[in-house]
């Protein structure tokens, strides 16, 4: 995606994740509505039980665009939704990711993991090269870290 186009869909222009969305479409199929979210059965199952839970209460992009109640409400519903689907699927893990990168709207993935997937003890995606800092650099980034929390 360019990088215009995804600005404009983290803007909230014609984000297709808005509220109202399809109940399905080529990429999920509608399980249920939360109380600030709504749970969907992803269509690629390549880990049975694959599921998005998508931020219905407006466009927001990442959690600190949130107040804190509206964030509590979300992670309840994820609490909510990635309980039913342990119960359900039974895995022997899950892994739950919210990133963005490629759909600017707040939403969950919530993905079951099982001792026969395809990347079973690893990343469910490709993984890429990785890149370190210096000390200093990491030696800096610590402290504004550390003054950022602390503020």
């Amino acid at each position: 995606m360019d990088t215009s186009r995804w600005k404009q869909l983290a803007y909230g222009h014609s984000c297709p994740l808005d509220a109202p969305r399809a109940p399905s479409n080529e990429q999920w199929e509608y399980v249920a509505a939360l109380k600030v979210s709504t749970l969907y059965l992803a269509k690629n199952q390549t880990y049975r039980g694959h599921c998005l839970l998508i931020l219905d209460l407006r466009h927001a992009t990442r959690p600190d665009q949130l107040s804190p109640a509206e964030w509590a409400s979300y992670c309840a519903d994820l609490q909510k939704a990635e309980t039913a689907i342990v119960r359900a699927v039974q895995p022997n893990h899950i892994n739950i990711a919210s990133l963005g990168n490629v759909m600017p709207h707040l939403h969950w993935h919530i993905i079951p993991r099982y001792q026969t997937d395809p990347r079973w003890g690893g990343p469910i995606w490709p993984e890429e090269t990785e890149h370190t800092l210096t000390v200093a650099d990491e030696e800096a980034l610590k402290v504004i870290l550390r003054e950022m929390l602390a503020s």
